[in-house]
């Protein structure tokens, strides 16, 4: 993803203009004090805020939000908005228009193909929350019962479910814990070295520094 002079006019703010690289499979930080505009660029890096002038090129990437708890539905549980994810992910892959479930009229060859389909997607599940540091247990959980750590994780977890290879996290640490900020920054980081391409807007430069493994920076 490259910036090329990217503003965001507000009339009595502005942000910009950014010039920058987020080079692919690494972790850019997008530092600066609090006001200085990271979540605006995290939006238009997102395609939530189109620029004002200037330009994003390459693939947007998605959003890990600020205040995760108010960007996941309390009624549904974690299984919910990860299994929607995928759906809205393969939707475009679907070849029929049918339900194609086993009704009244499935046969057993076709109802046992759904049974072993319904423990993959429980496996695959299970695989991707333990990728986020989380237990196989918070999948019937409703969003509503998260703490902050759970509910950023589950975020991420949203993120990798999407199939985007950019990750925009807003400042996915700042309403944490010491303890539970680590853990994120340190996912952040191992998510890099599997390959995504990580954006973390941060202000806290001592969490950057106890991870920084060849980070690149944007400073605002």
């Amino acid at each position: 993803m490259k910036l090329t002079e990217v503003v965001i006019d507000y009339g009595s703010s502005r942000v910009g203009p950014v010039d920058a690289d987020v080079p692919a499979g690494t972790v850019t930080v997008l530092q600066g004090p609090s006001g200085s505009g990271k979540t605006s660029l995290c939006l238009a890096m997102t395609g939530f805020l189109p620029p004002s002038s200037g330009q994003v090129d390459g693939d947007l990437g998605v959003l890990v939000p600020q205040n995760p708890r108010e960007w996941l539905n309390p009624r549904h549980t974690v299984a919910e908005v990860i299994e929607h994810t995928w759906a809205v992910r393969d939707a475009g892959g679907a070849s029929g228009g049918g339900a194609g479930g086993a009704g009244s009229g499935a046969t057993g060859a076709e109802r046992g193909c759904e049974a072993a389909g319904a423990v993959g997607d429980d496996r695959r599940l299970e695989a991707l929350l333990d990728r986020v540091l989380l237990g196989p247990d918070l999948a019937r959980h409703r969003c509503g019962e998260l703490s902050g750590g759970q509910a950023a994780r589950v975020c991420i977890a949203r993120a990798l479910a999407s199939g985007i290879d950019t990750i925009v996290c807003d400042e996915p640490t700042a309403a944490l814990d010491s303890s539970n900020a680590a853990r994120i920054a340190w996912l952040i980081n191992d998510l890099a070295e599997a390959g995504k391409t990580l954006v973390w807007a941060t202000h806290d430069r001592d969490l950057v520094a106890a991870t920084d493994a060849g980070y690149s920076f944007i400073t605002l």
